[in-house]
């Protein structure tokens, strides 16, 4: 046993958090701390990790284990390098010998004498593995999406997203006995999540975690410890099962509690009826019997979000969205290049692909928020866009405020969305800037809502929501009847609320893909590319095999552009029809416009039928080859 709870509370500002919490972590386990915003999920991990101490109850760490702490709020300090940094979990002397080498590097160039000192620190650096531990931070680094270019980035100008990363890298590069890991998934992408999950997959470690990534938690938990509506509490086995039986537990203790109820009521009613009669006696025996059953305990009801996406499709057309050939760059990188896809109304796209790609950039342009180098963006008559920033801002000093801009919002109005979004009364009229990170996502998804968009353009919308909100969000996508064009890192999301996804590469490149499960094949690519030289030379055979991949990723492009090739052939030879319909009956101008777009139409046909022609000649040759 690496760490054992007994009895553990804490206590905020006097207000009992959570009490009696208890359980054991062993080698290898690794521990999924779930439950809704605001229960103790972080205080418990700053408690183990010796942060704070519990107002009751006992922390035991095995004599001798090392324990790591990823925090969501960090402090690297500001001197040094981000290499410099992941190196230093090496040890002080791995680093100081390989800030010897670059100096005397420096040296030497005007005293050959440093020759001599230089072969010494050189040999040293070897025997201490400097150069094997140079190649596993290089491969740490890029695992959490750092390229070579930002090693030399300094500590004083990363992000917080940056931190949290390079905090992780060197977290998982020291190798702690005990993991303590507080939302590991924010701000990394789908191939440095595959990574992470690999990483944690191999480790010896006692891991205990907090994440609303419900797809990260499938892979990862082997136990979760919870914070339900029926207390806390610790279930051996896997994410999925344990909600299995959350709800079974619920539902049983529901069917109990009515029967309780019943029972009751109907004891209650025979007491009433008959305590003065002649059955007085056995009136006073079911009031014993009231006594002895006691009060009720109902359960205590999750408090969740109530979403109503309530926006109207505008009309039923093939062509909702037409982006074509979009391309933008900023100096000499592209970001992409080519872009060009037919969206229909009621349609669902996910944007995915690497840190720094421009999946924002590009939900941006379809908004009309950002000029593009080349190509252009058109939205059919009708389409009335809402969109959900990243980084949430607010129009207003308090909630209530924010809404009552909108236009058709009165205080009553205005109050009710806020209720069902979990806003307090006294919430309502705190200042914006004072609210959490979830009641700001909160907030805007109600400002959305009061918006009746019948698009929606959605960056990371789960972001700092718990897995109830994040559920909530879910279906009402699902049941939301507008077009939903969505960035996100939520895997769960991505395969629930979409169905056809653009992947972005970061260098130009972008596919069109219709399987979910394709999309995961082509991230886990990127991840490959993205790997270190150092490593990628060590695997047996990783040429061959990477050329493979090249050839297999090649092929599912192509049959990818296929089948976007033949949607917008159905739809434009659709749009031909109508448009011949339309000039055979039509009169006045409108039949100009109509002419000319007809002669469009016909030149885009062609165009279409050309490139699907090379392609469907290229896949017959692909038929007879192997992978």
């Amino acid at each position: 046993m690496l760490l054992e709870l007994s009895g553990v509370a804490a206590e905020v500002s006097g207000r009992t958090l959570f009490s009696d919490i208890s359980g054991r972590l062993q080698a290898g386990e690794r521990v999924g701390l779930t439950g809704p915003n605001g229960v103790g999920k972080t205080t418990l991990l700053r408690i183990v990790s010796g942060l704070q101490a519990p107002a009751q109850g006992d922390v035991r760490l095995q004599a001798g284990m090392r324990l790591g702490y990823l925090p969501q709020d960090l402090d690297l300090g500001s001197s040094g390098t981000l290499w410099e940094y992941a190196l230093a979990a090496g040890g002080d002397e791995v680093r100081n010998l390989e800030r010897r080498l670059r100096r005397l590097e420096l040296e030497m160039a005007e005293d050959p004498a440093k020759m001599d000192a230089y072969g010494g620190a050189l040999n040293a650096y070897e025997q201490k593995g400097g150069y094997a531990w140079e190649a596993r931070v290089r491969q740490h680094l890029r695992g959490v999406g750092f390229d070579a270019q930002e090693e030399a980035l300094p500590l004083a100008g990363l992000s917080g997203g940056q931190k949290v990363r390079l905090a992780l890298a060197r977290l998982l590069l020291e190798s702690p006995d005990v993991l303590l890991l507080d939302e590991p998934t924010n701000h990394l992408d789908l191939p440095s999540l595959a990574w992470l999950e690999e990483a944690l997959l191999g480790q010896k470690a006692g891991i205990l975690f907090v994440s609303h990534d419900r797809a990260f938690l499938r892979r990862i938990a082997t136990q979760i410890w919870d914070f339900s509506p029926l207390g806390f509490q610790v279930f051996s086995g896997g994410y999925e099962a344990y909600r299995s039986h959350l709800k079974a537990s619920m539902e049983q203790h529901e069917a109990q509690a009515q029967r309780l109820v019943q029972e009751r009521e109907k004891l209650e009613a025979y007491v009433r009826k008959y305590k003065a009669g002649n059955r007085a006696t056995q009136a006073h025996d079911r009031e014993r019997k009231l006594a002895r059953l006691g009060a009720v305990q109902g359960l205590q009801r999750e408090h969740r979000m109530r979403l109503d996406l309530h926006g109207k499709p505008a009309g039923e057309r093939r062509m909702f969205l037409q982006v074509r050939s979009l391309g933008l760059a900023y100096g000499e990188r592209t970001l992409w290049r080519g872009v060009d896809f037919v969206l229909p109304e009621s349609g669902r796209l996910g944007i995915v692909g690497r840190n720094g790609s421009g999946k924002t950039t590009l939900l941006r342009a379809l908004a009309g928020e950002i000029r593009v180098d080349e190509g252009e963006v058109i939205w059919a008559l009708g389409a009335q866009i809402g969109m959900l920033r990243q980084e949430v801002a607010i129009d207003g000093e308090t909630p209530l405020d924010a809404l009552l801009r909108l236009r058709g919002q009165t205080v009553f109005t205005a109050r009710s969305l806020l209720a069902r979004h979990l806003f307090t009364r006294e919430q309502i009229d705190t200042p914006v800037d004072a609210l959490s990170g979830g009641e700001r996502s909160r907030l805007a998804l109600a400002v959305l809502v009061a918006q009746g968009a019948n698009v929606l353009l959605l960056d990371e919308p789960t972001n700092h929501l718990d897995v109830p909100a994040q559920e909530e969000l879910e279906s009402a996508l699902a049941a939301f009847q507008g077009t939903v064009i969505l960035v996100s890192h939520d895997r769960a999301l991505l395969a629930s609320a979409v169905d056809t996804w653009v992947v972005l590469s970061g260098d130009g490149r972008w596919a069109q893909i219709t399987s979910w499960q394709a999309v995961a094949e082509e991230i886990a690519l990127q991840q490959v590319q993205a790997a270190p030289k150092e490593e990628v030379r060590t695997r047996t055979g990783d040429a061959t095999q990477r050329a493979r991949r090249a050839l297999r990723a090649e092929r599912a492009q192509r049959r990818t552009e296929l089948s976007r090739l033949e949607q917008e052939i159905a739809a434009l030879e659709a749009e031909r029809s109508d448009l011949e319909r339309a000039l055979r009956e039509g009169s006045g101008n409108a039949l100009a416009q109509e002419a000319t777009r007809y002669s469009e139409a016909i030149e885009e046909l062609e165009q279409r039928y050309l490139r699907w022609s090379e392609l469907s000649e290229e896949a017959e040759d692909d038929a007879g080859e192997p992978d």
